[in-house]
């Protein structure tokens, strides 16, 4: 915790700050990687939700340090820093005054800029969203849906009875599309479709029965042939990507997780590409006539729609690209290459020339001296051991990327340090901002408008006991209660 702390647990950082700080030293944890992020619940004092990635016996962790007030919102005061992540915001990855780039200019020339995996995944499916003229008014107006039985408990109950009587619907409420939500409109779309003929038959009473215009005008919009046809393919492509949004969310996610995620992605994409998905596909089957679900359809047009969805696919995939270019990986792609067994060729010949390049790379960011910094490895060291490293790890199986590290760290550490010492800063450069998000939740949970004089002190350890609480099952009372009375003297009851 000490570490975490004066690795920069009180600094003014803006949002999204992921930092690995590696101190060559005889301590328990030689690298260590810090999650930071500045909550945006105005209801309370901005705070810094500050989380641990560490590694132990090459398994890494992260685990919540700290919740602390922020006194500004500039990127100053930090140091021995060799790898950091962001959510994209200007203060971090500005070329000028960012985090990362100050960063790099003063005390940390080793620093590695990470963009978080789940924000980008999210910014490229609102880029493809709002770059549609027809995906964009589709969102606004299922955000019109929501708002308009939001607001009606009457509305709502009359919609929920006509979903109790089409038994071969799935039960899902609506949602609301957010932009703060991370791919909240795949649930909103999945709602929306799971309703559309309640909605519809709905709209129509509202219309007929209160003459309101509003209604009539939400009523007119889903029979459009064009809605229904998006609602589906939205099913589709919204699963795909949210599937790489989730996968970068999961806590043992790391660096060589990246370009196979995103290669399986933008394959699923070139699928449905070629041609339909599961939901459109049974859209297609289901709508004879220009009907659709005993509903007639208005303004069907095949072809508009098909040209449409061909712009969206271009779009989504064009984003997820940009978003997750093959040059910005860098260094952690040559880390991947170099430490993961798993990508290793099977053939001898193969073998000895696999990664020289990479390990070139490796060699040129952490071994040379850079200032007043000492280089992190030996480069000759890595250049000699560079083959009987991959075939000791060949020999073993070819494991993973986290056991390759592990195996580095724990059992080959003596006969290989440098790269022992590559694993360890592998290990702990986080790849997305899923603690720190998460940090957000529980921090709202403790913190909330009506309880807003709690201290920052209080604050942080009711989330520290939250964050780290075991199962009562579990729970030792009777070493707790030893402890507690070993803290001070206290009076006999």
């Amino acid at each position: 915790q000490q570490a975490g702390r004066r690795s920069g647990g009180s600094t003014g950082l803006g949002e999204g700050v992921y930092l690995a700080e590696g101190r060559r030293k005889q301590n328990v944890f030689r690298y260590v990687g810090v999650i930071v992020d500045e909550t945006t619940n105005i209801t309370v004092e901005k705070m810094l939700i500050t989380c641990l990635t560490l590694q132990q016996n090459g398994e890494p962790e992260t685990v919540f340090i700290g919740n602390y007030a922020i006194p500004s919102g500039t990127a100053e005061s930090m140091s021995r820093v060799v790898g950091l992540g962001s959510d994209g915001a200007n203060v971090m990855v500005g070329r000028k005054n960012g985090v990362a780039q100050q960063l790099r200019q003063n005390d940390c020339p080793y620093i590695i800029n990470i963009h978080c995996g789940a924000h980008r995944t999210a910014l490229a499916a609102r880029d493809a969203s709002k770059a549609v003229r027809e995906i964009d008014a589709y969102v606004t107006t299922v955000n019109n849906i929501y708002t308009f039985y939001k607001n009606s408990p009457i509305r709502t109950h009359r919609l929920n009875e006509l979903q109790k009587e089409m038994e071969d619907h799935d039960m899902l409420s609506l949602k609301q599309p957010s932009a703060t939500h991370w791919l909240s409109l795949e649930r909103a779309v999945k709602g929306v479709r799971a309703n559309w003929v309640a909605l519809v038959l709905e709209l129509e009473e509202e219309e007929a029965a209160r003459d309101c215009p509003v209604a009539k005008g939400l009523r007119r919009q889903l029979q459009k042939f064009t809605f229904p046809a998006l609602t589906h393919l939205l099913t589709d492509v919204l699963s795909v990507v949210n599937r790489m949004n989730l996968t970068f969310q999961k806590e043992d996610v790391n660096i060589s997780s990246i370009q196979p995620v995103v290669n399986m992605t933008l394959a699923s994409l070139d699928d449905l590409i070629s041609e339909p998905g599961v939901a459109e596909r049974k859209f297609k089957e289901a709508s004879q006539d220009g009907r659709f679900c005993g509903i007639t359809l208005t303004q069907p047009n095949a072809q508009a729609f098909s040209n449409l969805r061909s712009q969206y696919l271009a779009e989504i995939t064009k984003s997820v690209k940009k978003r997750f270019p093959e040059e910005h990986l860098g260094i952690i792609a040559d880390l991947d290459t170099v430490l993961n067994a798993s990508r290793y060729p099977t053939a001898d010949s193969a073998l000895k020339t696999h990664g020289l390049e990479a390990l070139e790379r490796v060699c040129a960011h952490y071994g040379s001296p850079r200032g007043a910094a000492a280089p992190l490895v030996e480069n000759d060291c890595m250049q000699r051991d560079f083959l009987q490293m991959k075939r000791v790890l060949a020999g073993s199986g070819n494991p993973s990327f986290r056991c390759s590290c592990r195996l580095l760290i724990t059992s080959l550490g003596e006969m290989f340090p440098d790269f022992r010492a590559l694993a360890e800063v592998a290990l702990v450069i986080p790849v997305s901002s899923v603690a720190a998000e998460r940090g957000f939740s529980l921090q709202n949970n403790i913190k909330t408008a009506t309880r807003s004089r709690l201290s920052e002190t209080k604050t942080q350890h009711l989330m520290t006991i939250a964050s780290a609480a075991v199962s009562i099952d579990t729970f030792d009372f009777k070493q707790a209660s030893t402890l507690f009375k070993s803290m001070r003297a206290r009076r006999k009851v």
